[in-house]
C-alpha cells in the first residue's frame, strides 16, 4: 500500500485518492449548508439558536465538536512533549466546572429564553450599568476574544497543512514556465486565506442548523480518524516498552518516567512552584473561578437552542463527559509517538501532522486529514455563528437599528461573519504558540466565575459585580504580564528589564490564582456599596428563571411555589457522581494504555458505578 508521502501522482504531498476524500468532505458541508440556507434565513431566532428545537444529543454533540479544533490534538500533543501528560491539567480541569454547569446552570439557561449570553445581562439587571455591561461584553467576547479564538485555530489548521504537505514558503504557486514566474506566496497565507473563504461561505449561509448538522458529522469522521492515528502510530513505535526506550534514547530534558505521570508527583520543591502544585492551583481554584463556569458564549447558545430545559442538561452533560473522558487519550499517545519517532524538535506542536504525515496510508491519510478540516469548520463556524449572534443582537439591534426587520437583521448577521472571518485570519499571524494563547484567555478571565456562579442563587449581586470582576482580572493580568515580562513582546529591546523575570509566582496559573483571590473581596465591596437591582426586576427574573436557593429568600416569598425550587441534595449527589465518573474513567482508560491494567481496570469499573447511579437519579429529573 502506498504511504501517505509518496510523491507519485500528488498534489502538495497529497496522493489523489486523498485528494478526493477531502474534496468529497468540502462538498458533503457545503450541501449541508445550502440545505439549510432556507430555513436558517428566516428570523434570527432561527439563524442563531435553531428555533430552539434541538435534541440533547446533537446540542452535546455540537459542543463537543466545537471543542475538537485543529488546534486541540496540536496543543494536547504539545503539552505532553513539555515534560508530562499532567501538563494536561491545563485544560483537564474543565471537567469539574462541566459537571456543576449540567446541574447548576444548563436548565437556568435554557429558561430565561434569551439569545445570547450578553442579552442576558439585562433581564438579570436593570439600569444603565447593565445596558453598558452588555455592550462591553458583546464587544470583548464576541470580538476581541472571539477573534483570538478563530485566529488560533486558523494557525493551527495552516501549522497541520503546511507540515503535512512539506509546501516550503518558496514554493512557486503561478508560474508560465521554469523562468517565467508570475508570484510565490508564503504557505500559510494561502492555507489561511483558503480556510477562510471555505467556512464563511457554509457559515453565513445555513446559520446555527448547518453549524451544528455539520457539527454531528464532524464530530464522527474527527474522533475515528483520531483514534485510527493514535492506534496506528502506537502499533508502528512497537508498544510500551518500545515506546520507553525510544523516548528515553533521544535525551529528552526530563525524565522518562515522569512523562508518562497522569497526575503529577506530589513535591513541594523549588520555592513551592512546581507542577504539582501547578496541578492543585487548576483543580481547586480556577475551574470554579473561570468564566466558563456556568456555561458561556457557544455553550449558552447551545443551551439556549436545546428543545427544553431537560435536553439542555442531558446535553451538557454528555459534552464534559465526552470533552474530558473520552477524546484526550488518542491526542496523547500520538505526541508520546512522535517524541519516539522524531526526537526533540522546535515546535512540539507539530508532532501530531508529523506522525500523521509519516504513519497513515494513502486513503486513511485522506481521511484524517478531511477530520482535521472537519475538526477546524466545527470550531471556528460556531465562533463565527456566535459572535455575529452577540454583535447583532447586543449591539447592532440593541444600540443602532432597534426596530428594523427579521430580514435586515439575518442580512447583518452574515455580514458580522465575513468580518469576524476576515479579523481571525489576520489575528493568526499573531499566534505563534497556541497553549499560550489558552493561557492568555485563562488569565484574562479568571475572577469572574465567582460572579457568575452567585448572580445565579444572589439576588445582590448587580451589574457592577461583574463589571469590576472584569475590570480587576484585566488590570490583574496586564501588571502581572509587566511584572514578568515588562512587554517586551509588545517592544522587544526597548522596555526596560522587568522587574520579577520568571518569577512562577506571577505567571500562570498561579497569576489566575493570584487575580481571584483579589477579585472577590474587590467585587463583593463594590456590590454592597451600590445600589441594588430594584424588585419588581428581580421578581420579573425569578418567575422567568425559578433558581432557588437561600440566596433568593428576599425575593422568592413574593412568588407562590418558590420554596421548590432550587438546588438540594439530589443535585449535589449528582455533581458528586458525575465528577467522579468522569475522572475515573479518564484516569483509567490512561493506566490500561500504560501498563498499569489492574488499576485502571479498578477506576473504569468505579466510573462505571457511578454513572449507574449517576442515571438513577438523572431518570428523576
Amino acid at each position: 500500500m502506498a504511504a501517505a508521502g509518496d510523491p507519485s501522482l500528488s498534489f502538495f504531498n497529497l496522493h489523489p485518492i486523498d485528494l478526493t476524500i477531502v474534496a468529497a468532505y468540502v462538498v458533503l458541508t457545503f450541501a449541508i449548508g445550502l440545505y439549510f440556507s432556507r430555513r436558517a434565513s428566516r428570523s434570527t431566532e432561527e439563524f442563531f439558536v435553531s428555533g430552539r428545537s434541538l435534541p440533547w444529543w446533537i446540542v452535546g454533540t455540537s459542543m463537543v465538536a466545537t471543542t475538537f479544533a485543529a488546534d486541540t490534538p496540536l496543543a494536547v500533543s504539545g503539552l505532553t512533549a513539555k515534560g508530562g501528560i499532567f501538563n494536561n491539567w491545563t485544560w483537564l480541569w474543565f471537567g469539574f466546572s462541566g459537571v456543576c454547569g449540567a446541574f447548576l446552570f444548563a436548565r437556568l439557561w435554557n429558561r430565561t429564553g434569551v439569545t445570547t449570553d450578553a442579552e442576558f445581562i439585562e433581564l438579570r439587571y436593570d439600569g444603565r450599568s447593565a445596558t453598558v455591561l452588555r455592550c462591553y461584553k458583546a464587544v470583548w467576547f464576541g470580538l476581541f476574544q472571539n477573534v483570538l479564538v478563530i485566529a488560533w485555530v486558523m494557525r493551527a489548521m495552516a501549522k497541520i497543512f503546511v507540515t503535512v504537505t512539506g509546501w516550503d514558503a518558496d514554493s512557486i504557486v503561478i508560474a508560465l514556465d521554469e523562468e517565467t514566474i508570475l508570484f510565490t506566496i508564503d504557505p500559510e497565507v494561502a492555507v489561511i486565506l483558503a480556510l477562510f473563504v471555505l467556512t464563511v461561505f457554509y457559515t453565513i449561509l445555513s446559520g446555527l442548523w448547518g453549524v451544528v448538522a455539520t457539527d454531528v458529522v464532524q464530530f464522527c469522521i474527527a474522533m475515528a480518524g483520531s483514534i485510527y492515528l493514535a492506534v496506528a502510530a502506537w502499533n508502528k513505535v512497537g508498544g510500551l516498552d518500545k515506546l520507553e526506550q525510544k523516548i528515553s534514547e533521544h535525551n529528552f530534558e526530563f525524565e522518562t518516567d515522569q512523562l508518562f505521570r497522569i497526575i503529577p508527583e506530589a513535591t513541594f520543591g523549588d520555592g513551592g512552584f512546581t507542577p504539582f502544585t501547578q496541578f492543585l492551583v487548576l483543580v481547586f481554584v480556577i475551574w470554579w473561578a473561570h468564566a466558563s463556569i456556568d456555561g458561556q458564549g457557544y455553550i449558552a447558545q447551545r443551551l439556549l437552542a436545546a428543545k427544553n430545559e431537560r435536553h439542555a442538561a442531558l446535553a451538557y452533560l454528555w459534552f464534559a463527559i465526552a470533552h474530558i473522558a473520552l477524546r484526550p487519550w488518542p491526542w496523547i499517545v500520538v505526541g508520546l509517538c512522535g517524541m519516539a519517532f522524531f526526537g526533540t524538535v522546535d515546535d512540539p506542536e507539530t508532532y501530531y501532522p508529523m506522525v500523521m504525515r509519516d504513519v497513515l496510508p494513502v486513503g486513511i491519510f485522506g481521511v484524517m486529514f478531511a477530520s482535521f478540516l472537519a475538526a477546524f469548520m466545527s470550531t471556528v463556524d460556531t465562533q463565527l455563528n456566535w459572535g455575529a449572534s452577540v454583535l447583532v443582537t447586543d449591539v447592532y439591534k440593541r444600540f443602532i437599528r432597534r426596530s428594523s426587520s427579521e430580514k435586515e437583521y439575518v442580512l447583518a448577521s452574515r455580514i458580522c461573519i465575513a468580518l469576524l472571518a476576515l479579523a481571525g485570519a489576520a489575528a493568526s499571524f499573531l499566534v505563534t504558540d497556541i497553549s499560550v494563547a489558552w493561557m492568555v484567555v485563562f488569565a484574562v478571565t479568571a475572577g469572574v466565575g465567582s460572579v457568575y456562579i452567585t448572580r445565579w442563587y444572589w439576588w445582590r449581586i448587580n451589574a457592577w459585580s461583574e463589571i469590576t470582576a472584569f475590570t480587576t482580572a484585566l488590570v490583574c493580568t496586564l501588571f502581572f504580564k509587566w511584572l514578568t515580562d515588562g512587554f517586551n513582546w509588545l517592544a522587544p529591546g526597548i522596555t526596560p528589564e522587568p522587574l520579577c523575570a520568571g518569577n512562577p509566582l506571577f505567571a500562570f496559573p498561579y497569576s489566575a490564582a493570584l487575580t481571584v483571590f483579589i477579585s472577590i473581596p474587590i467585587w463583593i465591596t463594590v456590590t454592597l456599596l451600590t445600589r441594588p437591582v430594584s424588585e419588581p426586576h428581580l421578581v420579573r427574573f425569578y418567575k422567568k428563571v425559578r433558581p432557588g436557593g437561600r440566596g433568593w429568600t428576599r425575593i422568592s416569598r413574593h412568588v407562590a411555589g418558590a420554596e421548590k425550587d432550587g438546588p438540594g441534595v439530589i443535585v449535589a449527589a449528582k455533581i458528586v457522581l458525575g465528577i467522579t465518573a468522569l475522572y475515573t474513567v479518564l484516569i483509567g482508560i490512561g493506566k490500561v494504555i500504560l501498563g498499569d491494567g489492574l488499576l485502571g481496570i479498578g477506576l473504569l469499573s468505579a466510573g462505571v458505578v457511578a454513572g449507574f447511579f449517576l442515571s438513577r437519579l438523572a431518570s428523576k429529573g
